[in-house]
C-alpha cells in the first residue's frame, strides 16, 4: 500500500508541475497503513496539498485523530452525522 501511495502521489505531483491543479480525492487512503505509516502519510498529503486540494475521505476516527495531532490546525474536518445528513435534506 505504501510503494502504490508513493508512486500515485509521485504521479500527482508531476502533473501539477504542469497542468491546472485538481483537488485529489482519497477515500480511506490509508485504512491499511499503522498509526506511524499513517501520520507520516498525512505529512506527505500536506505537503502536496501547498499545490493542491486534498478531500480526505474516512469513517475511520482514529485516522481524523492522527491527522488532527500530526498537522494541527492545517485541518478542518467535516463530520457527517446522521443529525447533519437529515437536516441537509
Amino acid at each position: 500500500d505504501q510503494l502504490y501511495l508513493a508512486l500515485r502521489l509521485a504521479s500527482v505531483d508531476e502533473y501539477l508541475d504542469r497542468a491546472h491543479a485538481l483537488p485529489f480525492v482519497a477515500d480511506d487512503l490509508l485504512i491499511n497503513f499503522d498509526d506511524g505509516r499513517a501520520a507520516a502519510g498525512f505529512k506527505v498529503l500536506a505537503e502536496l496539498g501547498q499545490k493542491t486540494q486534498i478531500l480526505f475521505f474516512t469513517h475511520h476516527q482514529h485516522l481524523v485523530d492522527i491527522a488532527r495531532a500530526t498537522l494541527g490546525k492545517a485541518v478542518n474536518v467535516i463530520s457527517l452525522t446522521e443529525d447533519n445528513v437529515a437536516s441537509a435534506a
